[in-house]
């Protein structure tokens, strides 16, 4: 009978044990003051509900920004990341835009970059190479004309968004009555262009162009004198040999050149009413208007010949972010695939990515653009981290030269000053 009491007992002491022990998912918290808290869970079972925060500075215009709020709205709906948009005031000049980012207090994790400063940033340290951040493939899927400006010292700096290139607006009527059926395409269609302007002078202006835009003077000298190939130190307006023809060809069109840029000139216009045979634009502007008569024209793209500026803009990542993976993985979602055909409906920007222009279906892109666009390989183009330096001292030389203040020869006198 002792005997089994004694089981008794034991097994009555075993269940309060158990209830007293710890289980595998709650600990017990007692106080100093003896008072029971409830219970609560392990460190190493606790899930982060923390978010990461990301930072994008970008220089774009309303509408293109109203955009981008859209879809990062869409990003942020389905990640766990919290991104401020900055748009910053459009500047000209790469210094200028260092103080615009620092006036912003720390440096913001993601830059919307124009690709023509993507070396220049890279090369002063400000940047992260894409390998640090980027698990996408760039080499051989990317437009050369995008991935080329962002390769410096054996790595790539940039993910590229989009392109704008620069397009010729022409009257196909009037062209036709100079002899031509579409924009002269060498230095020999130029001249018989030219020739002919002379004789005729149909129309009191031949060709159209923003005086401050150095992206479409640099155009105009390379179309007029043959194109422009890269070399060891050479700046873009140096044109080596060619530099006197296209100097010479500029100084013959001078005259019949019209400011579009100029206030209340409306150069689309005057291209609609005949006063106008072409107007070099930005693709992304060109396709805002539309009219029977008036056609677009873009180059061929060439390996080691640049005849037209393929403005493009690349994401790039701060040498100072806290996050680069969370950077890595918005930039991947706003330059997918569905978001360059997206992003080109509601800017006319064109995108980056080769096989949205073969798989493309009819009308969703212009029927104008060339297939060595997406085709060409090694394309020539101005990428030195001197070029923003190059660029603020060609540009106002260059107005200073269309708007008259200064002639030819001094023209010609102080490109040469320049040039390396």
């Amino acid at each position: 009978m002792k005997r089994k009491n004694h089981w008794v007992l034991f097994a009555i002491l075993l269940l309060a044990l158990i209830n007293l022990s710890p289980s595998e998912e709650t600990t017990l918290v007692r106080p100093e003051d003896g008072r029971e808290s409830q219970p609560v869970t392990p460190p190493e079972a606790q899930t982060s509900q923390e978010t990461g925060h990301l930072q994008v500075a970008v220089q774009m215009d309303e509408s293109d920004f109203r955009r981008l709020e859209e879809m990062n709205r869409q990003f942020m709906a389905i990640h766990p990341v919290e991104v401020e948009l900055v748009n910053v005031p459009a500047e000209e000049s790469y210094a200028s835009f260092q103080r615009q980012l620092m006036k912003l207090g720390e440096s913001p994790d993601v830059l919307l970059l124009d690709n023509v400063w993507i070396r220049r940033f890279a090369a002063d340290g400000y940047l992260l190479p894409t390998e640090g951040y980027y698990s996408g493939s760039l080499s051989g899927e990317v437009l050369s004309a995008s991935l080329i400006p962002n390769e410096w010292n054996g790595y790539v700096w940039g993910v590229p968004l989009d392109v704008d290139p620069y397009v010729l607006l022409y009257d196909t009527a009037k062209l036709k009555q100079l002899g031509l059926e579409r924009p002269p395409t060498s230095v020999d269609d130029w001249s018989i262009l030219f020739s002919a302007f002379k004789k005729q002078r149909p129309q009191p202006y031949l060709l159209g162009l923003d005086y401050r835009d150095p992206y479409a003077a640099a155009t105009l000298l390379w179309q007029i004198g043959g194109g422009w190939k890269p070399g060891a130190g050479g700046a873009f307006y140096a044109l080596k040999d060619n530099m006197p023809l296209s100097l010479q060809q500029l100084e013959q069109l001078h005259p019949w050149l019209l400011d579009a840029g100029a206030a209340g000139v409306d150069a689309w216009s005057k291209l609609n009413d005949g006063q106008l045979a072409m107007l070099m634009i930005r693709a992304s502007e060109a396709r805002k208007h539309s009219h029977p008569q008036i056609k677009v024209w873009m180059p061929e793209v060439q390996p080691n010949l640049a005849s037209a500026w393929i403005q493009g803009r690349s994401y790039a990542v701060s040498s100072q972010t806290s996050n680069a993976e969370a950077a890595g993985l918005w930039i991947s979602e706003m330059t997918s695939a569905l978001n360059q055909m997206r992003w080109q409906e509601a800017t006319r920007h064109l995108p980056v990515i080769k096989t949205i222009y073969y798989e493309a279906a009819p009308n969703q892109l212009p029927n104008w653009i060339p297939a060595s666009l997406a085709a060409g390989s090694g394309a020539a183009l101005p990428a030195s981290p001197a070029l923003p330096e190059q660029l603020e001292s060609f540009a106002p030389l260059t107005y200073d030269y269309l708007s008259g203040a200064i002639n030819a020869k001094q023209y010609r006198s102080r490109l040469a000053e320049l040039s390396p």
